[in-house]
């Protein structure tokens, strides 16, 4: 199968990311009536599905690894003879709350809306690099920012991510009190993800070099 052209691989992902981009602007409705939502209904009438991280503070040590993927609670008289050979130090998940301020609810709709605004703004540039792929001539000048407009967007998106995270965590280390658990709240930052954006960055102008060469070369002959 042809890499670019028609019925080529570049045109099978376009037609696939057509489906994606419809999946996407769903959400981008559902974002926004969250946020209309979220502005006029009182904070305790919605729940929220906030990231967190926390570790345990339990008075028996956790043995880890039995049989089914459970845990093994070892306490008193049960204490093993050998030292545990695992423990758990840090869990991730999402927790689910009510909260008192309205604030919270808003601000968790909103960060929906970015990142559902951002998943769209990098599907349409990427169809529109693909579409100069499917018709046999990538080195037109607007590939170039298309590309580089792709590293900007996850380079934010995985800041705003990391931001969105850490004031989830925030909160629920300082709102919310669970016996034996105890909540961080710290920015996690993916490095490889910022790496791929600076790759992209790369490509971006690797592109633009190629188009200058291909322009030069079509005014020479």
């Amino acid at each position: 199968m042809r890499t670019i052209g028609q019925g080529s691989i570049a045109s099978l992902i376009n037609f696939v990311l057509g489906f994606v981009r419809l999946g996407v602007a769903l959400l981008l409705f559902l974002a926004a009536a969250m946020t209309a939502v979220s502005l006029v209904v009182r904070p305790d009438a919605l729940a929220v599905a906030v990231p967190v991280s926390f570790s345990l503070d339990v008075p028996m040590p956790i043995h880890v690894g039995r049989t089914g993927f459970g845990f093994d609670l070892v306490g008193g008289r049960d204490q093993p003879k050998k030292p545990p050979t695992g423990r758990i130090d840090r869990v991730e998940g999402s927790l689910r709350i009510s909260p008192d301020d309205k604030r919270v609810l808003v601000a968790n709709a909103v960060a929906f809306l970015l990142v559902t605004v951002i998943a769209l703004f990098v599907i349409d540039e990427l169809r529109a690099v693909l579409k100069t792929l499917i018709h046999g001539n990538p080195f037109v000048a607007s590939n170039a920012t298309h590309i580089r407009r792709i590293a900007l967007a996850v380079i934010v998106g995985e800041l705003l991510r990391a931001a969105v995270v850490f004031a989830e965590n925030y909160y629920a280390k300082t709102h919310i009190a669970i016996a034996g658990v105890r909540f961080d709240a710290w920015p996690n930052v993916s490095l490889f993800t910022l790496g791929y954006g600076l790759i992209i960055l790369v490509i971006a102008e690797v592109f633009r070099a190629g188009t200058r060469l291909d322009e030069e070369q079509s005014l020479t002959i």
